[in-house]
C-alpha cells in the first residue's frame, strides 16, 4: 500500500510529467484559418483567382512544408502571360480585432522566370469597409527550398476580419512563369488556454 510520502512523490512526478509535455499550465496557438495546411486534401475554406488553361492551383500530396507534420501542399502553376494567379482565404467576420497579428507560412519556388514572382499580403478589414490595414506587400520570396517566413503587424481599430493572399505572378513576355508550394499558414492574434488539470486534480484520482 501507498504511504502519506509515496502518494505525495507519485503525484509530484505526475505532474512535473504533465508540465513537462505540455497538459498543464500550456496554451495552444489559435489559428484563424480554416485548412490551413491542406490536409483535407482539397482547397476547402480558400479561393482562387487568375485561373486559366495553364494557371491554377491543386494539392500536391506526398510533399510538405517543414513547420509542421503533414503530407499536403497548395501547389501554384503559372504559366499564363501577365497573370496574376492568386489563392487567398478570409477568416469569419468577427474572429479579428484590433492588436497584434502574427503570421507564418510556408514556401518554396520551383520555378519563376521571365518576370515571374511570388508575392504574399495580408489585410486588415473591417466588415462593410473593407482594407483598413495590413502587412504591405511582402517579397518577392525567391525561396527555392522550403521557406518558413514568420512576422507580425498591428491591426488598426475597427478590424473584424483578416485577409491572406499569396500571389504567383507573370511578365508581359512569352516563357513567363511562377511556379511555387504554399503551407501552414497561421494567422493567430492570441492563445486558447487548454484545459488545466490541477494538482488537486491529481490528488482526487487516488483517493
Amino acid at each position: 500500500m501507498f504511504n502519506g510520502k509515496r502518494l505525495g512523490l507519485s503525484v509530484m512526478v505526475i505532474a512535473l510529467a504533465l508540465f513537462t509535455t505540455g497538459i498543464v499550465g500550456n496554451a495552444a496557438a489559435d489559428n484563424l484559418l480554416v485548412n490551413a495546411d491542406f490536409e483535407t486534401g482539397n482547397l476547402t475554406g480558400w479561393a482562387i483567382s487568375g485561373q486559366s488553361s495553364v494557371s491554377d492551383v491543386n494539392i500536391e500530396t506526398g510533399f510538405n512544408g517543414p513547420s509542421a507534420p503533414g503530407t499536403h501542399n497548395a501547389f501554384m502553376v503559372n504559366q499564363a502571360e501577365a497573370m496574376g494567379l492568386t489563392l487567398k482565404q478570409a477568416t469569419e467576420n468577427g474572429t479579428a480585432t484590433a492588436g497584434t497579428v502574427q503570421y507564418s507560412y510556408d514556401i518554396k519556388l520551383d520555378q519563376a522566370d521571365v518576370g515571374g514572382v511570388l508575392f504574399v499580403e495580408i489585410f486588415a478589414e473591417q466588415e462593410g469597409v473593407g482594407i483598413i490595414g495590413g502587412s504591405g506587400l511582402m517579397g518577392p520570396y525567391w525561396a527555392w527550398d522550403w521557406t518558413t517566413v514568420a512576422g507580425e503587424f498591428e491591426a488598426p481599430a475597427g478590424t473584424t476580419f483578416l485577409t491572406i493572399q499569396f500571389m504567383a505572378n507573370t511578365g508581359a513576355a512569352i516563357g513567363t512563369n511562377c511556379i511555387a508550394h504554399v503551407d501552414n499558414v497561421v494567422l493567430d492574434q492570441g492563445t486558447v488556454p487548454v484545459e488545466q488539470t490541477t494538482l488537486d486534480q491529481l490528488k482526487a484520482l487516488y483517493r
